[in-house]
């Protein structure tokens, strides 16, 4: 099975200022225990949303918004993803990362074959 696990952003990241470099080597460690442990398939972090575009539909037609959005707790990141034999296992990798950074949440989303 193949997870996504989605790091939610925070007003600092979109701001654009680096992430704290305690929280970074921490995180870098975990993706070295899932490297090591065989189940990291890639590991990615985004911009803010300052340099990216959402398209929507309010009328029907699509429409191209550039960024930056304004709700941040539901932007993302960074994101990894990861094979792993159940979804208890996949949480159980998103919580190693939520010990590397207290407080960032983590969406876990199977990926479709």
């Amino acid at each position: 099975m193949r997870y996504a696990l989605l790091h939610k952003t925070n007003d600092r990241l979109e701001a654009g200022q680096a992430p704290d470099p305690d929280v970074l080597a921490r995180a870098d460690a975990v993706l070295e225990e899932m490297r090591q442990a065989g189940v990291l398939l890639t590991a990615e972090g985004l911009m803010p949303s300052a340099r990216g575009a959402r398209v929507t539909f309010p009328d029907g037609s699509p429409r191209v918004v550039d960024g930056p959005f304004t709700e941040t707790k539901e932007l993302v990141a960074g994101l990894s993803i990861i094979r792993v034999e159940s979804r208890d296992e996949a949480v159980g990798w998103a919580l190693r990362f939520a010990e590397a950074d207290p407080g960032t949440e983590i969406d876990i989303l199977e990926l479709a074959d």
